[in-house]
C-alpha cells in the first residue's frame, strides 16, 4: 500500500459501511454486485473509488444515497442507518447535471429546498451563498442552456450543497466534459471542498482524477465487486494542477493501475 502517516488530527466519522453486500436475483440466475464491503468517512474527507466497469461503484453510491436496499450489511450516516433517501443528510451529484430547463441557475439551486418548509427569502439566501461558493455568482438568473457544461455542472454541485448534507456523493461528475473543461474542475471542486469542508464520496473511471482529488481512493475488483486495496494519497494540500506531471502522482496512478490490471480471483 501506498501511504503516509497522517498528521492530521483524528475527525469525527460521517459514513461507515459494514459488510455490503448486494445480489440481483434469485437462485442460478442471482449476480453477487457487491461482496463485504466495509468502508468509512471521516469529516471533511474526499475519497475516491475506482475499479473497472462493472464492479458496482455506482451501486455502491445508491445504496449509500438509500436509494437502493442492500442485500446485507448495513451504511451508517453519523450512527444512523440509512435504508431509505435522506436529502437533508446525503447530497448527490450525477454524471449529467439533470438542471431543470425553465428555472434559473439560482432557481435550480433553491428548488430542493422549495419541496420543505423552508421560507423564500432564506432559499434565496442559501442559493446566493452557494453561488458565490461555486463562482456563479454573475450567472444566478441564467437559465441551463445559457451556461457552458462546466457552469451547470458546479450549478449542480451547488444544488447537491443546498441542504447541509453531511455527504456529497458524486458519481462520475465530470465524465461527460471536455478534457480541458474537466480539468479546469478539478481545480473547482478542490476550491469549493476547502471552504465547505462537506465529506466527499467521488465515483470516477479515470485514475489521474481519482489521485489528484482524494486523500484516499478504493480500488474495486468486479465479480463480485469489492474492495481490493485502500490507497492513502500523500500529495500536499492545497493542490495546484502543476502536481499533475509529478513523479509522486504517476506512481500511484501507476499502483492503482497494476491492481486494477492483475487477475483477481
Amino acid at each position: 500500500m501506498i501511504a503516509l502517516e497522517s498528521q492530521k488530527p483524528s475527525l469525527a466519522t460521517v459514513v461507515r459501511g459494514f459488510g455490503i453486500e448486494k445480489v440481483f436475483g434469485e437462485g442460478a440466475n442471482a449476480f453477487h454486485a457487491l461482496q463485504n464491503i466495509s468502508l468509512s468517512l471521516s469529516q471533511g474527507q474526499l475519497v475516491a473509488v475506482v475499479g473497472p466497469s462493472g464492479c458496482g461503484k455506482s451501486t455502491l453510491m445508491q445504496i449509500i444515497a438509500g436509494l437502493t436496499l442492500a442485500s446485507g450489511g448495513r451504511v451508517e450516516i453519523d450512527g444512523q442507518a440509512i435504508t431509505t433517501p435522506q436529502p437533508d443528510r446525503v447530497g448527490v451529484v450525477f454524471q449529467e447535471p439533470l438542471l431543470l430547463s425553465w428555472k434559473t441557475a439560482i432557481e435550480n439551486i433553491e428548488f430542493p429546498l422549495s419541496l420543505g418548509a423552508t421560507p423564500a427569502a432564506e432559499r434565496r439566501q442559501r442559493a446566493r451563498e452557494l453561488l458565490d461558493l461555486v463562482g456563479l455568482e454573475d450567472f444566478g438568473e441564467h437559465y441551463p442552456h445559457q451556461l457552458s457544461g462546466g457552469m451547470r455542472q458546479r450549478v449542480a454541485i451547488a444544488r447537491g450543497l443546498v441542504r447541509n448534507p453531511r455527504v456529497l456523493l458524486m458519481d462520475e461528475p465530470f465524465g461527460g466534459l471536455d478534457e480541458q473543461t474537466r480539468t479546469r474542475m478539478w481545480g473547482e471542486l478542490l476550491r469549493i471542498h476547502e471552504r465547505s469542508r462537506t465529506t466527499i464520496l467521488f465515483i470516477t473511471h479515470s485514475l489521474i482524477e481519482a489521485v489528484f482529488l482524494a486523500d484516499q481512493v478504493l480500488v474495486m475488483a468486479t465479480r463480485p465487486g469489492r474492495i481490493i486495496e485502500r490507497i492513502d494519497v500523500d500529495l500536499p494540500r492545497p493542490r495546484d494542477l502543476k502536481l499533475l506531471g509529478s513523479e509522486r502522482l504517476g506512481a500511484i496512478r501507476n499502483r492503482i493501475w497494476d491492481l486494477i490490471s492483475e487477475p483477481t480471483v
